[in-house]
């Protein structure tokens, strides 16, 4: 059945309609007019439409921020029906004060706890620590903070805290070794469409428009979608190619070194001229000018003194921690030498999976909860915090192990 959302976000979409070309719009049949011209007085009543001959959208601060809440959703395949649900706003509202939670803190039905949980985790708003008791971690991302204030709720979230999940990766290691050697095509499949979820997520970090349905079709389908730029498209594709790289070069156990380096921009930034060519300018970070970026002199030398320390670590005896440690910081290196005029944040993620997977660490998504945090440790950073960055890489390696385990089992 269409909601109220629905219904509105049709008409936002196309400007003004007659309540028949809304029901044409929603491709329902004409059965279904009178619910839908229902749905069309609640929206008058809440003065989110005016209703003449047409149906038209109010222009406010209010329908501003209930078509971004939709529009967010719909990019990122989140099913805004069950979010913007009464209850489901009020768990969120409960379990966004406390950093680790159990439904003892919220109160409500174990299935419809169950629900919540598996559809916040889905969606990747959501960490689930243990399942015996089902304990979670609501994770801290804007869109939480601004669907809790549309509906007019407290928004005091709980302040997260730094953590080393070593001992909890560890354990979920060997549940996927063990689970790697029974279920292998399995969790191969599931990798595939997690590098699908890598490829969205990377490149919505830079900015492009792509949806993730639309993403699935580009690369699963070569389905192009409409309306969308064709470099847009070209970014995915290339992308791709440079994810598949690495995925192969990790499997046979190859080292980065610095052609691999230009190797994987070149793939990725391929509809660019300056695709696997280091800058020979000075750059500065839009909208963050404190993140200080290398003079172009010295991008050689730097880059060459990390593949250095690379080698180096290549040749030590490493567990996890340390493991983790490195390749963030390897990630913040990078990313602060900018040796390239763009696509330097989606080279550094790729760089960063490339050393943890070839260590046998399959991280392969950064789900979209843990944006905002990570954003705010790399390129949005006022100050540098390599510590704070691995506790993060931590957390997210340990959210990868689970959600791979779980769906195996």
């Amino acid at each position: 059945m269409v909601s109220k959302y629905g219904v509105f976000y049709v008409i936002a979409r196309n400007g003004e309609l007659k309540p028949k070309e809304i029901v044409y719009k929603l491709n329902k049949p004409t059965e279904e007019y009178q619910n839908i011209f229902n749905k069309i007085l609640e929206l008058e009543k809440e003065k989110y439409v005016l209703r003449k001959k047409t149906i038209k959208i109010i222009h406010n601060q209010k329908t501003t921020q209930l078509f971004n809440l939709i529009s967010f959703c719909i990019h990122n395949n989140i099913n805004y029906e069950l979010l913007f649900k009464k209850n489901m706003v009020e768990f969120l509202e409960k379990t966004s004060k406390k950093e680790f939670f159990t439904i003892k803190h919220v109160k409500i039905h174990p299935q419809t706890y169950k629900l919540y949980t598996e559809a916040l985790a889905k969606y990747g708003f959501l960490l689930i620590i243990s399942q015996k008791p089902l304990r979670c971690k609501l994770l801290k991302h804007h869109f939480i903070i601004d669907l809790l204030k549309f509906f007019n709720k407290k928004t005091k979230f709980y302040k997260p805290k730094e953590y080393n999940f070593t001992k909890e990766i560890n354990k979920e290691m060997k549940k996927y070794r063990r689970n790697l050697r029974i279920n292998y095509q399995t969790i191969q499949q599931l990798e595939k469409k997690d590098e699908i979820q890598f490829i969205h997520a990377s490149l919505s970090l830079e900015g492009n428009p792509i949806t993730l349905p639309e993403t699935q079709k580009i690369i699963l389908e070569n389905k192009i979608p409409e309306r969308k730029d064709f470099k847009s498209i070209q970014e995915i594709n290339n992308y791709k190619q440079s994810v598949d790289l690495m995925l192969k070069n990790t499997k046979r156990k190859i080292k980065l070194n610095y052609k691999s380096l230009l190797k994987y921009h070149e793939l990725a930034m391929n509809h660019e001229e300056y695709s696997g060519k280091t800058r020979k300018q000075n750059v500065i970070i839009k909208n963050n000018p404190q993140f200080k970026t290398s003079n172009w002199i010295n991008i050689e030398q730097k880059l060459h003194n990390l593949i250095t320390k690379y080698e180096d670590f290549e040749t030590k005896k490493r567990d996890v921690n340390y493991i983790i440690g490195f390749a963030s910081y390897f990630h913040n290196e990078f990313q602060r030498i900018h040796p390239f005029i763009d696509g330097n944040s989606r080279i550094s993620r790729l760089l960063m999976l490339h050393i943890l997977r070839k260590a046998r660490i399959p991280i392969l998504d950064i789900p979209l909860g843990y944006f905002d945090q990570y954003l705010n440790l790399t390129k949005k950073s006022k100050k540098r915090n390599d510590k704070a960055l691995k506790n993060l890489v931590g957390e997210i390696i340990l959210t990868n192990l689970k959600n791979i385990n779980r769906r195996v089992q």
